[in-house]
């Protein structure tokens, strides 16, 4: 019996040449006896709209994009409460989540050999009720995902993140006090930068040593910054992070939910997109929310 495929494609994505590839992806799925339906992501209407209007009879859902058009389509499935696969051929700048899942840099490689494709659970988070795939993250150091000029992000790849982020860390003070109740304890301090994240790398940078993340344990990884003396002191202590080495100014734990207090309106980045919240905020982790394509 054929299975049914949606490819959900952002076409402004990565080089924003995706559109003249997919008639291929298209031709090697049929080739593989797959009934494929397209559609393309409009400024009127994003991936997650899209997958709630045509999941009812699909078996899978490959994302063609960057790490915020994944983000959609998980939102889109989780509030669609459907079974299906998702693949995801990551064609953005960065593509944090796809490195954390291994999967092929060949753009191709999924549509040729979707039949040999295996099934991975996933764990979702899930930010005062809008799901994220690998990584909330607040403070100094985050704005560059979701401020960061697509056009520049285009034209010129990580290089335009790195310009962006200099600028923002010597322009910017971000500093919250929180108080922050996981599973077993409750932290209350000043910050500069908190990461709660389901993902080896995060801005690009691998965080975390391969053995401290696990996909679908129903546990977060949570990185936080203190305030430290100045930036320079600041800077030195998240160089070590994308080291993956912590001084005594970073509290890492994990936990499977977070309660924040605060009263301060703050902007955070979900898988790259800017949300803003105002104050409390609820993170709960949804374990193997998501079966995810792997080869």
């Amino acid at each position: 019996m054929k299975e049914k495929i949606l490819l959900i494609v952002n076409p402004v994505a990565g080089k924003g040449n995706t559109k003249k590839d997919v008639e291929t992806m298209k031709k090697n799925l049929e080739a593989s006896n797959m009934i494929v339906d397209i559609k393309y992501t409009t400024i009127q209407k994003n991936a997650e709209e899209i997958v709630i209007e045509n999941i009812g009879d699909k078996d899978i859902i490959v994302a063609i994009g960057g790490d915020g058009t994944l983000n959609e389509v998980v939102n889109g499935v989780t509030k669609a409460n459907k079974q299906v696969r998702i693949g995801f051929i990551p064609v953005g700048t960065t593509n944090d989540f796809a490195k954390t899942l291994k999967l092929p840099t060949d753009k191709f490689t999924l549509s040729k050999n979707i039949s040999k494709a295996k099934k991975i659970k996933c764990d979702t988070g899930v930010f005062n009720g809008k799901c994220f795939n690998y990584v909330s993250a607040f403070g100094t150091f985050t704005k560059t995902s979701y401020m960061t000029d697509r056009k520049m992000k285009n034209r010129f790849g990580r290089l335009a993140y790195i310009a962006s982020g200099t600028k923002d860390f010597l322009e910017e003070d971000d500093e919250y006090h929180l108080k922050i109740e996981t599973d077993d304890q409750i932290i209350e301090d000043d910050f500069s930068y908190g990461s709660i994240s389901n993902s080896n790398y995060i801005g690009g940078f691998k965080m975390f040593k391969n053995d401290e993340v696990n996909l679908n344990d129903g546990k977060f990884e949570v990185l936080l910054i203190k305030k430290t003396k100045n930036k320079a002191e600041l800077l030195k202590t998240y160089t070590k992070l994308i080291n993956q080495k912590r001084d005594d100014s970073v509290i890492y734990l994990k936990t499977s939910k977070l309660k924040i207090e605060t009263d301060k309106k703050m902007k955070w980045s979900l898988d790259g997109e800017l949300t803003e919240s105002q104050g409390n905020i609820e993170i709960v982790n949804l374990e193997n929310n998501i079966n995810f394509l792997t080869m």
